[in-house]
This record gives C-alpha cells, sequence and structure tokens, in this order.
C-alpha cells in the first residue's frame, strides 16, 4: 500500500487543519485575555473594592494550582528547589501575581478599560529598558524609535481620555486628576510584570513553566490574603452573587483557560506567530468596553492603538532581525 508522502493532499489538508486550529486557539486566548478588564469594571458596578476583589480572583483560581503541583508530585516530575530559585520564585510571584494584579485593579477605577489595556501593552518597551539597565543589553536606534512611536500613541490616547470619567476620585495626598492617577497606577502594574518577564527566564527553564508559575501563585496568594488580613475587615467577603460571578469568570475563563489556549497555539503554531495574533487584544477590549461599558470610541481611540501596536510589532521585528545577523555572519565565517 503506497504511502501517504509529506506533499500529499491529506497531509498538506491535516497541516492546514492545525495550522487553522492555532490560529483559532490564539485568537481565542487573545479575546479571553483582553475582556478581564471589563469584567473588572462589572464587578466594580456592585462596590467591591479592590483588595476583595483581588482576594476572591485568587481563592478561586487557586485550587487549579494546588492541582497543578500535585499532578507533577504524581509524575514525579517534581524539581528539586535550590535556594537561589526559591528566593527568585517568591520575588517574581510578589512582582507579577501580587503587585501588577493590585496595581492594575487600582488603576481601572480610574481609567477605561481600553486605556488600562493599552499601557499594560507597554511592557516590552520596559523589558528592553530593564535588560539595558541590569542585563546590559544594548538598545538599537531602530528599538528606540519604535519606543518612541509607541509611548506617543499612548500619550494621544492620554490627552483624548481627559474627558472620560469613572467618579472615583484619587486619594487626598494624591495631587493628580483620576485619569493620570489611573494611567500611573497601571504604568506601576506594567513595570513590574516587565520584571516578571525580564528575570524570569532563567527559573523557569529550570523549574519548568507549571512549577514556577504554581508555585508563583501560592506566594501570590499568600501575600493577598495577608494584605486583606491585616485590614481586619472580614465582613467585605460578603458580596453580591454577582461580585462573585465576576470574580469566578476573571480567575477561571479570563486567566486559567486562555493561558492553556496559548500554550496549545505556540505548541501548534509557534511563539512568534501566536504573539503577532495576541497583538489584537487592545482591539478586542476597544470594542468590548465600548458595547459592553459605554466607554469612548472614536477615530483617537483607533489611531492611538494603530500607533502603539504598529510600533511594538516593529519593534519586535527588529529585534528578531538583529538577533539573526550574529548567527548569519557566523554561519559565513564558518
Amino acid at each position: 500500500m503506497q504511502q501517504s508522502s509529506p506533499s500529499s493532499p491529506i497531509a498538506s489538508t491535516t497541516a492546514n487543519t492545525i495550522a487553522n486550529n492555532g490560529y483559532l486557539l490564539a485568537l481565542a486566548a487573545a479575546a479571553l485575555f483582553s475582556v478581564k478588564a471589563i469584567f473588572i469594571k462589572l464587578a466594580y458596578r456592585h462596590g467591591v473594592d479592590v483588595e476583595t476583589f483581588i482576594l476572591l480572583r485568587m481563592a478561586l483560581a487557586l485550587p487549579f494550582y494546588l492541582a497543578i503541583l500535585m499532578l507533577l508530585k504524581r509524575q514525579r516530575a517534581w524539581r528539586p528547589i535550590s535556594r537561589r530559585n526559591l528566593l527568585l520564585t517568591v520575588v517574581l510571584g510578589l512582582c507579577s501575581y501580587y503587585l501588577a494584579s493590585f496595581l492594575d485593579l487600582q488603576g481601572l477605577r480610574y481609567i477605561s478599560a481600553n486605556f488600562e489595556r493599552l499601557i499594560i501593552y507597554l511592557y516590552p518597551t520596559l523589558v528592553l529598558f530593564l535588560g539595558w539597565c541590569f542585563l546590559r543589553k544594548p538598545i538599537s536606534l531602530p528599538q528606540l524609535l519604535c519606543i518612541f512611536g509607541a509611548y506617543a500613541g499612548i500619550l494621544l490616547i492620554y490627552w483624548q481620555d481627559q474627558n472620560f470619567s469613572t467618579s472615583a476620585l484619587p486619594p487626598s495626598w494624591v495631587q493628580l486628576d483620576g485619569t493620570s492617577w489611573g494611567a500611573l497606577l497601571t504604568f506601576g502594574s506594567a513595570l513590574s510584570f516587565s520584571f516578571y518577564v525580564a528575570f524570569s527566564e532563567g527559573v523557569i527553564r529550570q523549574l519548568g513553566s507549571r512549577q514556577f508559575t504554581a508555585l508563583a501563585m501560592l506566594v501570590a496568594s499568600a501575600a493577598i490574603a495577608l494584605h486583606f488580613a491585616l485590614q481586619a475587615d472580614w465582613s467585605r467577603i460578603s458580596q453580591p452573587w454577582q461580585v462573585y460571578g465576576y470574580a469566578l469568570t476573571v480567575a477561571f475563563v479570563c486567566t486559567v483557560v486562555p493561558s492553556l489556549m496559548m500554550s496549545a497555539a505556540i505548541a501548534q503554531i509557534g511563539s512568534a506567530s501566536t504573539g503577532a495574533i495576541g497583538s489584537s487584544g487592545p482591539v478586542i477590549t476597544l470594542i468590548a468596553a465600548a458595547l459592553v461599558l459605554g466607554e469612548p470610541f472614536t477615530a483617537y481611540h483607533l489611531g492611538g492603538m494603530a500607533i502603539i501596536i504598529g510600533s511594538l510589532l516593529l519593534m519586535k521585528r527588529v529585534a528578531s532581525q538583529e538577533t539573526k545577523r550574529p548567527t548569519e555572519k557566523a554561519q559565513q565565517a564558518g
């Protein structure tokens, strides 16, 4: 019986089907990650405070990550942890899943969901700066121009959103308007997350992504519980059922499910294609925020978004080309 060659119609159809599934998974993951802010905004309408919502979200997501650790133990896939890796895991868990989440949810009280998503989307520029400051990684002129372009887009949306108000007032000690204070808090969230991205690669390689993520989530959960306990007001746990529903949606539908989808998409179509499709996230947030929350959707928002996404995609392309050049020169010399 004749075997089907790789170029046969059957093999070609199978490859196309797998690739199409990968693209759909990547798009679905980007969509679910992006609408997280919408559900948080809806929860705020029921009067829940930031600390309570984070606690509920983490408590509902925690069983999933505990199950991962138990599965790793059962499969004998648990990797030993050195004292250095344990310390790094604790610090990075606090930076990402605790501090970044806390600042992000605080910022969402003052600014629109689409503005928040675009500020968070700037984290690759901060990763570059952290690499330059701490890891002595150079930043080329084309990359610097792309960074300036991205921040020009953010300034355009910041200017446009000066007329938008969530009615939340900054603390009395803050000498900023609500939009500026919310943007600053969200930028702090992006900076915290960029620390996680910039310094987690080594420890993830040694522990594996599942073990590292689950442990970092445990650290963040403990920090959030301590934060909440120090405020000594456990009566806030009593919330309307809608708040619990939104917390469960954010924890599972907008965190656990898309993370699994994204891993599957990377396995099928690669990280580059998955990342490119992920750039649709801010667009999805803008449309969803306009339809569900009634937030502004103007030509300025579209223009600023196009500038930001275009600048960051170009920055990734420049970085990819600069990474390939030394390899190509080495091959030519060899």
